[in-house]
């Protein structure tokens, strides 16, 4: 289930269509990461300084690289064309729709960088302020994903209160105050 919500205000880039990866992403996003925080992020009020930068590792999910990078800004879940099912390629800053277990999540297209091509990413939690330290930002990366990739249990039908009693026939008879009479 793929599905686009939303496009931006301004006219995106065009599509530039993204090259699987074969191998693992972590250490190449992990890397771009700490570049984006070194060179862009460092010093802003935001930035909790009990965090650094870490990938979780990445996993193949219908095909694709599925992951979260903890960062001093934010938890994101993060989706890396594998060649797979999951992957649509659509302009940056455009939101979509992805097909998880849990159910559909909300991903935004970045066009990535020379080293960090296409991404789609969906932040968990941003800011960060709350989390204590690393542990704890480890911690909340491994359950989100866990509970991402666990299918809601279906819910069992209630019984009704009075098996012997008909359910109402009709709204109109609700509508008419014949609640129960038959």
């Amino acid at each position: 289930m793929n599905t686009r919500l939303r496009k931006p205000a301004l006219a995106p880039p065009p599509i530039v269509v993204a090259q699987p990866w074969g191998e693992q992403p972590a250490l190449q996003v992990e890397r771009y990461f700490r570049r984006v925080y070194a060179e862009r992020m460092a010093g802003l009020p935001f930035l909790n300084p009990a965090l650094d930068v870490a990938v979780m590792d990445f996993q193949r999910v219908d095909g694709d690289w599925l992951g979260i990078v903890v960062t001093p800004w934010c938890l994101q879940l993060m989706l890396v064309p594998g060649g797979g099912t999951l992957w649509e390629d659509i302009p940056a800053g455009e939101r979509r729709l992805v097909g998880l277990p849990a159910g559909p999540i909300e991903f935004i297209a970045d066009a990535g960088e020379s080293d960090l091509p296409a991404f789609q990413y969906c932040p968990l939690i941003a800011p960060v302020t709350a989390i204590a330290d690393m542990a704890a930002a480890r911690a909340a990366a491994e359950d989100a994903m866990t509970v991402l990739m666990t299918a809601p249990a279906p819910r069992p039908m209630p019984e009704p209160e009075n098996p012997a009693q008909p359910p109402l026939a009709s709204r109109r008879l609700f509508l008419r105050g014949r609640l129960g009479s038959n």
